[in-house]
């Protein structure tokens, strides 16, 4: 019996099965969704089906892909019934719960200080001057040589 080229099986439907199935196993792998050291499998099935004079026999090729399945997520959710209407709430929680007050941290780029105007009499231009600010800083060197 001849070998038979499988690159030309079928009229190369097997290779271009087998083609895509790989194709599809190494888009799941590289899915960030799925997890990474699952197994992919790729079934090649040949099916033969001959007539009752056993001379002529139909040939099927089909390729099954089993996948990584796509991780699930997970999130928390606030649920509870408003008291005045009745009516049933569900949130989901991110970062802030609900009905707690946010206090952002104030963004140091975003202050600008606070500026005094002045005005020369001489020529009525207006200057701008920062206000300084009080030292905050306490050198307690210097509160216990005072005692």
């Amino acid at each position: 019996m001849e070998h038979f080229n499988l690159e030309t099986f079928a009229g190369g439907a097997l290779s271009q099965q087998i083609n895509r199935a790989i194709e599809e196993v190494a888009q799941n792998i590289q899915n960030p969704n799925t997890d990474a050291k699952a197994v992919r499998k790729i079934t090649v099935t040949i099916s033969f089906k001959s007539n009752d004079q056993r001379d002529f026999v139909t040939t099927g090729v089909q390729t099954n892909t089993k996948l990584a399945p796509t991780l699930g997520a997970v999130t928390a959710m606030a649920m509870g019934k408003d008291l005045r209407t009745g009516a049933v709430q569900a949130v989901e929680i991110g970062n802030q719960i609900p009905g707690q007050l946010e206090l952002a941290q104030p963004d140091p780029s975003e202050a600008s200080p606070e500026m005094i105007q002045t005005v020369d009499p001489s020529t009525g231009e207006i200057y701008e001057t920062p206000v300084k600010q009080p030292h905050n800083v306490i050198d307690l060197r210097e509160a216990r040589q005072a005692q």
